[in-house]
């Protein structure tokens, strides 16, 4: 009985070490909810989108009456998949777009703020699925742990398509990030994207 009490003790001291060393936001990985952002410009993408904020890789987005992050560019990174120092150089508040793949999240975020970037998009464009459901990754860090200072988001594969396809034509992309739900009928950018599908189950991987 004591040798179990014991090993109760230990398992205690060990589960406590563990719980210290990860960060709190792992736990916050399986709220499912995403957020939202809108893009104003170009009219053929001012739709309402889904995101997956990641928690655990930055930080949150800005709180209170201002909140939402306005009139923000989009470029791509350069690399696409961010996995080493990007050529951007940046100096208004940007959302960089970039593709999974090649090197960690943490890496990818670490790289996009050393770049100047307000906002880390992590899409999967290269591995597109055109179903009726859109899939969202949750993105944790690699094993240093490391987080950017600036809020990191994951997108759907179909919508990166769009967002990368207009900006390597030549085009440009503005956006709000977050906003509130707007079912306003007469506001066009606050329309659900019609190639995204929000259903109440949604899948995550």
């Amino acid at each position: 009985m004591k040798r179990r009490g014991w090993q109760m003790f230990v398992l205690l001291i060990f589960i406590g070490f563990i719980d210290a060393k990860i960060p709190k936001e792992y736990e916050e990985v399986e709220d499912h909810n995403n957020i939202l952002f809108t893009v104003t410009e170009p009219y053929m993408l001012a739709y309402t989108y889904q995101m997956k904020h990641a928690f655990m890789l930055g930080t949150h987005f800005p709180d209170g009456i201002n909140k939402t992050m306005k009139h923000m560019d989009m470029v791509l990174a350069d690399p696409i998949n961010g996995c080493e120092t990007l050529r951007n150089i940046i100096f208004v508040p940007t959302v960089i777009l970039m593709e999974r793949g090649g090197c960690s999240f943490t890496e990818k975020a670490i790289h996009g703020q050393k770049a100047g970037a307000s906002v880390v998009m992590v899409t999967d464009s290269e591995n597109i699925e055109y179903g009726p459901q859109q899939y969202y990754v949750n993105m944790i860090p690699d094993e240093s742990l490391d987080r950017a200072d600036i809020p990191c988001v994951f997108v759907a594969s179909i919508t990166g398509r769009y967002f990368r396809d207009h900006l390597e034509e030549g085009g440009s992309i503005t956006l709000d990030l977050p906003v509130e739900k707007n079912h306003a009928p007469w506001v066009h950018h606050q329309k659900r994207a019609p190639w995204e599908n929000w259903t109440e189950d949604r899948h995550f991987i």
